[in-house]
């Protein structure tokens, strides 16, 4: 049968299965072609073939982004090199960015850039493809008084989310007492007051130049973020993107704040999970087994820092990466910003190192795939209901 007579739903389940830099190319082959591959359901398809190759984001010194695909490091646990480096603003110099999150193969920046001569800083968000090498325009426009900087930007963070129903990404902007939204498409931010709530203080990385103070991330259309209350009890706020309402969760029963690290939380194999080291001598992961029931928390895992081989104090920092058959991969960072990865099979208490390439600043985004999604939002297809051709 030759190519000609290949149906178009064939085809298109043949080409799901390459990677996106191959795709890119083979839309000049014909327009037919560059027409499918543009298709919103042939992008649907693709990114659902394309979650079995995770990949992992370091920042470099330059500024520049280096992706690490993931199985490599989980087989090959030596020193690992990424093929890539890329970069998607003109020049660094220009303004100041900050990685917000990811979705669907996109990610989101704040970006920041002062006026010295009005005396403000202006902000917005900006969306790109490292995959396309796709950015958006900026949207989300604020602006704020640049006198001694302003307290708003020494205490606030910043996520990034897709609520699958309403087909809708947003960006939540949570500072002390309340939380800012903003729906990609639109032109307005909705607020909603969190009384006595302030984002916790850092980013759940080691102490550097960056401003990011507080942990977030995105799991099942809610964004959930560290926090202090009035009585400076840690909490996770719980924001569901699709009726923009909220919850506190309260972190396990038998957590106590005693370590010089503050805790941090993470997505294990789809579930929300909340690390912190005890004693100076372990360092445990609890896993919410049902989402948002707080007497679900269960200890997964408690892990004696001597069967890593590390020493932890102030000047290191280590948070779960991902599981692996009868083991788990942590990343450890030091606060002069050097970057290992530990293998741990919990069953032999055995471990393996990695140490990223040297230009390797910081590991910011750990699941990572990559996709043909668009960055118009004009274009953006439905993740919703992803299904075959």
């Amino acid at each position: 049968m030759s190519v000609e007579f290949l149906p178009e739903e064939l085809i298109a389940q043949v080409l799901s299965y390459l990677p996106v830099k191959s795709l890119m190319q083979l839309r000049c082959v014909c327009k037919a072609w560059n027409s499918l591959l543009s298709h919103p359901k042939f992008i649907k398809l693709h990114f659902r073939q394309s979650k079995q190759n995770i990949q992992i984001i370091c920042e470099s010194f330059d500024f520049s982004f280096l992706p690490f695909p993931l199985n490599t490091l989980l087989n090959n646990p030596s020193t690992i090199k990424s093929t890539k480096n890329c970069f998607p603003f003109p020049s660094p110099a220009d303004y100041f960015y900050q990685f917000i999150g990811s979705c669907n193969g996109l990610f989101c920046f704040l970006l920041k850039m002062n006026n010295l001569g009005k005396c403000i800083q202006n902000t917005w968000f900006q969306l790109w493809n490292p995959a396309t090498n796709t950015l958006s325009n900026k949207f989300g426009h604020q602006s704020y008084p640049l006198v001694n900087q302003h307290p708003i930007l020494r205490c606030s963070a910043f996520s990034f989310g897709y609520h699958n129903s309403t087909d809708t990404y947003k960006c939540v902007y949570f500072r002390p007492n309340k939380l800012e939204i903003f729906t990609f498409g639109g032109s307005l931010w909705k607020i909603i007051q969190l009384p006595h709530i302030v984002p916790l203080e850092h980013s759940g990385r080691v102490p550097s130049t960056r401003s990011d103070l507080s942990e977030a991330l995105y799991l099942n259309d809610t964004i959930n973020l560290l926090a202090r209350d009035i009585a400076k009890q840690i909490l996770i706020i719980s924001l569901n993107l699709g009726t923009d309402t909220y919850c506190r969760l309260l972190p396990p029963q038998d957590f106590v704040e005693v370590s010089i690290h503050l805790p941090t939380i993470h997505v294990l194999e789809d579930s929300l999970c909340f690390s912190h080291h005890t004693q100076n001598t372990h360092f445990i992961i609890w896993k919410m087994t049902q989402f948002g029931i707080e007497n679900s928390w269960t200890q997964f895992l408690k892990i004696n820092y001597l069967d890593l081989d590390i020493h932890i104090d102030y000047k290191y920092f280590l948070a779960p990466l991902c599981l692996f058959e009868n083991g788990i991969a942590l990343v450890q960072a030091s606060n002069n910003h050097r970057l290992q990865v530990i293998l741990y099979h919990w069953g032999e208490k055995r471990i393996e190192k990695t140490r990223m390439q040297e230009l390797t600043m910081w590991m910011f985004n750990q699941n990572h795939v990559e996709s043909l999604a668009p960055t118009d939002s004009r274009s953006q297809p439905n993740f919703k209901h992803i299904r075959s051709y």
